[in-house]
């Protein structure tokens, strides 16, 4: 064994550089024989580089923060994880009856808050599917933060992800990277862009992986809208500014159709901790991944697994089980309207009928598992979404609430000794700005808001509602 000079005592001669080839003037030193041999080479580069800095990068990557928590949708119902449906039935009708706003009239935004965390709940724990997914994100995030990872030595991302797809961050089971505009991305929760219909929201969060074929799972992210254009041709997840950003911390991930392999290139690898959830690493740029960054940002970032608010590990929903997504509401809503195209009676349809529709009797057999409810779970549903639906008991019959009158229901008085609106309220102007869809109604439910109201709301409602006042003004 030889020793390179000046080397501490024992360590090996380090091998020698590549041999030089005949160059032209203004090349490099060395010319790689293959772009694996490139991708190596500038990935040895950057390792060095960063191990130069003594790791200041690293130290710096993340915002200071206790971790991130996903929410307790067992809690809120107040069972436990192994509560059969009948138990998480009974609980929910317990607790709608309990915090239904007309028996808390002195304290109603609390009510409200209340009821949309138990709709939440029972959403997630009444649907087998969902509960499934996330009882299996639940202990994905438990070993995320004990340091316990699974064995991935097996899987083989070019065979086991699908063919199309939609990424969701991991420990966040109702947010979806989708694509925004022309070429901006953004990870959102259905209830962040009110409004948008189902078939919409998914439409833009559908992906697809384009495999290269120089090194083991490298790919790039494919905008599934843009798959027709051919090689050439297509919209990719790319991340940076033209050139090199190996001395910058994060960039932003945007949609490009760019052919840079600095800024395209990703290696996809199997997340140590859950099933079915991938992480992406900058093929040039080792330690940096595709990082969800709360509440909507997605980054090129360095990131780790030290239980932080950001995530580098996505779900990889199959597209074609997009459908799985559906609530409750959405399906109801659609055999009400289905109904309403052949009755006249007002708006209403009766128990009965829905209980008979064809669509509802598959989505309980397919999704949920069981027969459809019976009056009372019926009943028990519309009561904790009152805002939408309009329930008649005494004939046994409901209404879908136009979405004036949703609104009206989010200005309803706080207390009964108080005529003001809930719009001029504290906190209601959040409500109103959820909802809000026309320019008209964003401007109106703006001037009702106070700076406190403003800042309290989440980043996607803020844009959105950006992107309304931006429109070409006309008269209210």
């Amino acid at each position: 064994r030889t020793e390179a000079p000046g080397s501490p005592a024992g360590s090996p001669e380090p091998a020698p550089a590549p041999a030089a080839s005949p160059q032209r003037p203004g090349a490099p030193a060395w010319a790689p024989s293959s772009a694996a041999d490139m991708l190596h080479h500038m990935r040895q580069q950057q390792a060095a580089r960063e191990s130069a800095t003594g790791g200041r990068a690293a130290e710096a990557r993340r915002p200071a923060g206790g971790g991130y928590e996903p929410p307790d949708y067992y809690g809120a119902l107040g069972v436990g994880s192994s509560a059969d449906e009948p138990e998480v039935k009974r609980s929910y009708r317990k607790l709608v009856l309990q915090w239904h706003p007309d028996k808390h009239p002195k304290d109603r935004s609390q009510a409200d808050e209340k009821i949309r965390q138990i709709n939440n709940a029972y959403e997630t724990l009444s649907n087998p599917l969902k509960r499934s997914a996330y009882d299996q994100m639940l202990a994905a995030m438990e070993r995320r933060r004990t340091g316990v990872k699974l064995d991935v030595s097996f899987i083989k991302p070019r065979v086991s992800i699908p063919k199309e797809f939609m990424l969701c961050p991991l420990g966040h089971p109702d947010k979806f990277v989708r694509v925004v505009g022309e070429d901006r991305l953004c990870v959102q929760a259905r209830d962040e862009v009110p409004g948008t219909p189902f078939r919409d929201f998914f439409a833009a969060a559908r992906f697809s992986v384009w495999w290269l074929p120089e090194v083991n799972n490298m790919c790039r992210l494919r905008v599934q809208a843009s798959a027709a254009s051919g090689v050439e041709g297509g919209s990719h997840l790319a991340f940076g500014q033209s050139g090199d950003f190996a001395d910058k911390r994060e960039a932003a991930v945007a949609v490009s159709s760019t052919q840079d392999v600095k800024q395209n290139n990703v290696i996809a690898q199997a997340s140590p901790f859950s099933a079915g959830a991938y992480r992406f690493e900058g093929a040039f740029w080792p330690g940096r991944l595709f990082t969800f960054r709360p509440p909507s940002d997605l980054l090129m970032a360095k990131a780790g697994d030290d239980g932080g608010d950001d995530i580098v590990d996505f779900l990889l929903v199959d597209y074609s089980a997009a459908y799985k997504y559906m609530t409750m509401s959405e399906v109801l809503a659609e055999a009400v309207e289905k109904q309403n195209v052949v009755n006249t009676s007002g708006g209403y349809v009766k128990l009965g009928d829905l209980r008979a529709d064809l669509n509802i009797r598959l989505y309980f057999q397919q999704n949920l598992g069981s027969a459809v409810w019976n009056n009372k779970d019926f009943e028990t549903f519309f009561e904790g979404h009152y805002e939408q639906w309009d329930f008649d008991q005494k004939r046994a019959r409901v209404r879908l609430r136009p979405k004036e009158e949703q609104q009206q229901q989010l200005t309803q008085p706080k207390s009964q000794g108080d005529s003001t609106p809930r719009s001029v309220q504290e906190g209601a102007s959040a409500d109103l700005l959820i909802v809000a869809e026309t320019q008209s109604e964003v401007i109106r439910a703006s001037l009702a808001a106070s700076l406190e109201d403003l800042g309290g709301l989440s980043l996607p409602v803020l844009v959105r509602a950006l992107e309304r006042l931006a429109e070409t003004p006309y008269l209210l």
